[in-house]
């Protein structure tokens, strides 16, 4: 069963800035040229989860940070 699969609806929804298993603030982001907006970006040291692609616009979003597209 891979990493995907343990994330629930509530995880996707909900970007972590802090990674719960290991505190590294870092993330891995997709390589595509148009990533889907569900891609779930991991951890930039551990692989764990933090959210998707959209749950981080949204959260920059309601900080008050723009960014294009």
């Amino acid at each position: 069963m891979g990493v995907e699969a343990h994330v629930t609806l509530m995880d996707r929804q909900t970007f972590k800035l802090v990674c719960e298993q290991c505190g590294s603030l870092t993330v891995a982001l997709p390589i595509e040229a148009q990533p889907d907006p569900c891609s779930i970006l991991k951890c930039g040291r551990c692989g764990s989860p933090r959210g998707t692609l959209q749950s981080l616009r949204d959260t920059s979003i309601q900080e008050g940070i723009r960014h294009p597209v």
